[in-house]
């Protein structure tokens, strides 16, 4: 295991506080953890519903956090057959479409389904309740789930230490800063149990829409740069030909990380991961907004020891 004697003490102590808050936290109190009934009373009460998809498909998100793609990506993939009959955490888990798929998959796969942003999860328990009415969906499936508002950066958002037996993060890495990169990763290390595996997908510099940074970047990887992906702000690179008025409007104006797999494979392995996998993929749709040359993605597959 790849850690330095004082991040271990960092993170015993970080282990001692995130036990202290685990039982509140934990516990559903009706405001940040939910139940399958407390989720759908407030995706009716605020009249909640999905956002029109764009033309390749994708929903964008409530919160100017990214969208969420109609085809699953290859981490997405390999999380699903990972998954199956465990108790699993998806990170992002926006409108739940993962969480649907796993549910088909399997009646003993316990789900949590965590976001920054309770709209998305109490949408995704309207988008549960309609496959039960169709009887796409066993009824019982609604005993398999969980949700959670929760910021992964944030110690007191951590509870359910050693829970989970594998962990999806879909398109989240690359909204946090290197420092809450950092951070997180510790995180999850905690919430796995050991031999549970983490999946991640995030973006690389390597799409269409922000190609303009790309020389940028690769003149900082040749300079040696610990986080060459880092950015303040999106707008500068923004190639506004590809891009749609409405999807301008629900860019974040927040720092950015474009992330790489040599960044994501050296941050898991130092907070302790054996990294099983780190590469660039291609999209999984099609997109003029998106797609370059085939590595749009970074994928990381990795085990708690």
């Amino acid at each position: 295991m790849n850690i330095m004697v004082k991040d271990l003490a960092k993170i015993r102590m970080l282990f001692v506080t995130v036990m202290c808050l685990s039982h509140v936290c934990a516990e559903p109190d009706g405001n940040r953890v939910f139940t399958y009934e407390q989720a759908l009373a407030k995706c009716d009460e605020l009249d909640l519903k999905p956002p029109v998809p764009d033309a390749d498909g994708r929903l964008q998100t409530l919160n100017k956090r990214g969208a969420v793609t109609a085809t699953p990506d290859y981490a997405t993939l390999e999380f699903l057959k990972y998954a199956k009959g465990k108790s699993v955490l998806e990170i992002g888990g926006a409108y739940g479409s993962v969480m649907l798929t796993a549910l088909h998959q399997s009646k003993d796969t316990k789900y949590t389904l965590s976001d920054l942003d309770e709209r998305h999860l109490f949408i995704a328990s309207k988008r549960l309740a309609k496959e039960m009415q169709e009887n796409k969906l066993d009824i019982d499936s609604a005993k398999q789930v969980q949700f959670i508002q929760a910021d992964i950066t944030k110690d007191q958002d951590i509870s359910n230490i050693s829970t989970y037996e594998a962990i999806f993060v879909g398109r989240v890495l690359h909204y946090l800063t290197p420092e809450q990169l950092e951070v997180t990763v510790k995180h999850l290390f905690l919430l796995l149990k050991p031999a549970g595996r983490i999946f991640v997908v995030a973006i690389t510099p390597y799409v269409k829409r922000y190609e303009s940074f790309i020389p940028e970047y690769e003149r900082r990887v040749g300079a040696g740069e610990k986080n060459p992906g880092f950015v303040q702000s999106l707008q500068p690179y923004l190639n506004r030909d590809v891009t749609t008025e409405s999807q301008c409007k629900n860019i974040t104006d927040d720092p950015f990380f474009f992330l790489d797999d040599k960044v994501l494979r050296s941050v898991f392995e130092k907070n302790g991961f054996r990294v099983i996998e780190s590469t660039m993929k291609p999209l999984s749709y099609v997109s003029t907004s998106w797609a370059l040359d085939g590595r749009e993605n970074v994928i990381l597959i990795a085990e708690k020891p």
